[in-house]
C-alpha cells in the first residue's frame, strides 16, 4: 500500500525553509568571529563560545564535527568572512565520501533518490540518533500526511512512531521499502500466526501473500485493521459470494448475523476446506444444538434429533449438510441446494423433486411395475409411483423424515397436516409392511403377492 505523499515541491520548500531558518539563527545567535579568517583556522575554532556553540553539545554529534573536522564536508569560499557551501560531488551527495551507499535498493525513498540526506539528517548535530532532524513518526510526517495514527484502530509499531520497524528509510528490494517482502513482514511479529500457517492443511491466499490485502498496516476505523466491515471486505474477492447472498430468498442466519462470514470461516488458517473453523457437520451443529425460529417456522434441536432418532438419511451418515444445503442461501425451503416440494400433497413434477432425485433415480417413481427399483411394492406394483405419480400426489415429506427416524427408510412417525400431526403407524413385515396413517385404512403389502386390505392382528401375525 503506497503512503500519501505531500507534493514534492512541498517537500522541498521545508527543507529550503529549514536550512535558511538554520543560517538566519547561527548567523543571529554566533556573529562569524574575526579569528576563524583562514583554511587554517577552519575545524579548530568553527565551533567555540561565539560561534556554532551549540554543535557539540547535542546528545548525537556527526564524527567529523565531534572531531573539529569541518574541512571533509565544507570549502572556504574567501580569507574574509567564512562563508561556506557543500564540496561538490559530481550530482551525488557528500555522505557517500564516507558513508555506504544507501540508494541500491529496487524501492529508493524519495529524499535518498533526490541526495537530500538532510532532510532527515542534520549534518552537525542532533537530539535524536543518527542525527535525525525529529524524532520517530514525527520525521515521517514532514513529507507523509499524518493520517494514521488518528483512526480508531492503529497498529501498534505505528502509535508508538516505529516507522522503521517495517520499512527501511533508505531503500530496499521490496514493494514501499518493507525490510520484508508481502507477509513475511508481518510474521516477524505475529509469530502465533506464523505458527499455525507452518501447519495448517489450508491457509487464506491473502494471508500467504499480503495480508494488508485486508489489514491496513497503519490504521482504519475496524476493528483488527480491517480494510472495511465483514462481510463487505469478504466481498472484494468472493463476488459470486455477495451476489447469492444479495439475492436469495431463504438467506442463512450464519450469513447475515453475528460475526457473519467469519461465524464459520476462519480468515487465516484452517484444519478443514473453504477455511472451514470446525468439520462441517461439528460447524452446522454447534448452532442447531437447540430450536431455532425462522420466518417459516421453527427448525428442531438437530443435534439432538440426530441422537434420538438412529435411521440417518446418507448425507448425515456422511456428515454433509452441505449436500442438501447451501450454507449461503437458496431460493429455495430450508436453504436447500434444489427444488423440494413442502407440501403434503402436490401435482408430480419431477423439477419439484429435483434435490431427492439428484441422489435417488428418478425411475423410482416414474415405473408403474418393478420388481428390483424398490421394497414399497406389492408384487411388482410400484407402490411409490401409486402415492406420488398423480394429480394429487403425496411428496415424499408425506412419509420420510429428511433427517433421522426411529424406522427404517426415515419412516416418520407423523407429519403435519395442517394443524393436525397425521400418523404413520408404519410396521415392517418379514415380506412387506403395513401402514394405517390417517389418510386411509390399514393396509399392508407384500413383495411376493397382490396389495390387500389387511386388519392389525393379520399383519401383527405375520411380523417377524
Amino acid at each position: 500500500m503506497a503512503p500519501s505523499l505531500r507534493p514534492p515541491v512541498r517537500r522541498r520548500r521545508a527543507r529550503l525553509a529549514w536550512w535558511i531558518g538554520a543560517v538566519v539563527a547561527a548567523l543571529f545567535a554566533n556573529p562569524p568571529s574575526p579569528l576563524a579568517k583562514g583554511p587554517d583556522k577552519v575545524g579548530t575554532e568553527c565551533a567555540t563560545a561565539t560561534c556554532h556553540a551549540n554543535f557539540a553539545k547535542k546528545a548525537h554529534v556527526h564524527g567529523p564535527v565531534a572531531g573539529g573536522e569541518c574541512e571533509p564536508c565544507h570549502v572556504q569560499k574567501g580569507a574574509g568572512l567564512h562563508e561556506f557551501k557543500p564540496r561538490p560531488q559530481g550530482g551525488d551527495p557528500i555522505c557517500y565520501d564516507c558513508h555506504d551507499r544507501k540508494d541500491q535498493g529496487k524501492v529508493v525513498h524519495g529524499p535518498v533518490s533526490e541526495g537530500g540526506c538532510t532532510d532527515c539528517h542534520d549534518p552537525h548535530a542532533s537530539d535524536f540518533e543518527y542525527q535525525l532532524v525529529a524524532d520517530g513518526a514525527a520525521l515521517c510526517v514532514n513529507c507523509h500526511e499524518d493520517d494514521k495514527t488518528t483512526q480508531k484502530h492503529v497498529h501498534g509499531p505505528v502509535a508508538v512512531g516505529e516507522c522503521i520497524a517495517c520499512h527501511d528509510p533508505h531503500s530496499s528490494n521490496n514493494e514501499v521499502r518493507l525490510k520484508k517482502p508481502g507477509s513475511e513482514m508481518c510474521l516477524e511479529c505475529h509469530e502465533d500466526k506464523k505458527e499455525a500457517m507452518a501447519s495448517a492443511a489450508h491457509v487464506h491466499p491473502p494471508v500467504k501473500e499480503k495480508c494488508w490485502s485486508c489489514h491496513s498496516p497503519h490504521g482504519t476505523a475496524y476493528e483488527f485493521q480491517l480494510l472495511d466491515e465483514v462481510p463487505k471486505l469478504c466481498f472484494r474477492c468472493h463476488k459470486d459470494k455477495a451476489k447469492q447472498i444479495e439475492n436469495v430468498k431463504t438467506p442463512h442466519g450464519a450469513v447475515t448475523t453475528g460475526k457473519r462470514c467469519v461465524n464459520c470461516h476462519d480468515p487465516h488458517t484452517s484444519e478443514f476446506p473453504k477455511q472451514l473453523k470446525m468439520a462441517p457437520m461439528d460447524l452446522c451443529l454447534s448452532c442447531h444444538d437447540k430450536q431455532v425460529e425462522t420466518p417459516s417456522g421453527a427448525i428442531p434441536d438437530m443435534k439432538k434429533w440426530f441422537a434420538d432418532h438412529a435411521d440417518h438419511h446418507g448425507p448425515i451418515r456422511d456428515k454433509d449438510c452441505s449436500a442438501c444445503h447451501d450454507p449461503h442461501g437458496s431460493d429455495n425451503l430450508r436453504i436447500l441446494k434444489r427444488a423440494f416440494p413442502p407440501e403434503f400433497y402436490a401435482p408430480f413434477d419431477p423439477q419439484n423433486y429435483a434435490l431427492c432425485f439428484g441422489c435417488h433415480s428418478p425411475k423410482l417413481v416414474e415405473d408403474p411395475q418393478t420388481s428390483s427399483l424398490t421394497g414399497f411394492r406389492d408384487g411388482t406394483k410400484n407402490l411409490h409411483y401409486v402415492h406420488v405419480h398423480q394429480q394429487k400426489g403425496r411428496t415424499c415429506r408425506a412419509c420420510h423424515e429428511v433427517h433421522a427416524s426411529a424406522h427404517p427408510k426415515h419412516i416418520r412417525d407423523s407429519v403435519p397436516f395442517g394443524s393436525w400431526e397425521l400418523p404413520i403407524a408404519f410396521e415392517k413385515l418379514d415380506d412387506g409392511g403395513q401402514c394405517a396413517p390417517g389418510c386411509h385404512v390399514p393396509r399392508a403389502y407384500h413383495n411376493d403377492g397382490e396389495q390387500k386390505q389387511t386388519t392389525p392382528a393379520e399383519a401383527g401375525a405375520k411380523k417377524k
